[in-house]
């Protein structure tokens, strides 16, 4: 027995394996809640995620399941594809630094970076849609329902 002592398993397998069924579990979350408009999309929560561990190579796997989960989401409630990751990109290239050098208060970072998300990926949409004629997107009372949803989703969770 001492010589299979160290055959053990390795904890990233199970990393990988929370994380794709996390993603499916997701997937499945996003067609029922295209059906309510007062469900969450969930994507203030993965802004949050991705701009937090962006930095760090031993998230990217992560990302990029949360990278096809927003896309997914994108198609069906019939949002511009791929216009959350230029939005993520183009917030982390400009904006993340000043927010991240700025203000020290961690708990305060949270529902800043939410509303950020929501409002910026609104707004890039609606500039989107104008560039490339299409129909505008329509802001309502439910942005601010996903808003409150997803802050006090990712003090739960996250």
């Amino acid at each position: 027995m001492q010589t299979l002592s160290h055959m053990r398993r390795n904890s990233t397998d199970y990393q990988a394996i929370k994380g794709v069924g996390l993603f499916f579990i997701g997937l499945v979350y996003a067609s029922v809640s295209s059906m309510w408009i007062w469900s969450s999309p969930l994507l203030g929560i993965a802004f949050y995620y991705i701009i937090t561990h962006i930095e760090s190579k031993k998230y990217y796997f992560n990302i990029g399941l949360i990278i096809l989960y927003s896309i997914f989401v994108e198609i069906d409630r019939a949002l511009i594809p791929f216009s959350f990751v230029l939005f993520i990109f183009i917030f982390h290239k400009v904006l993340f630094e000043s927010f991240k050098k700025n203000i020290y208060c961690q708990n305060c970072l949270v529902p800043i970076y939410i509303v950020a998300g929501y409002m910026g990926y609104y707004l890039f949409n609606l500039f989107l849609s104008y560039i490339f004629d299409l129909q505008s997107p329509i802001f309502g009372i439910n942005y601010l329902y996903y808003i409150i949803t997803d802050i006090i989703l990712v003090y739960i969770f996250l």
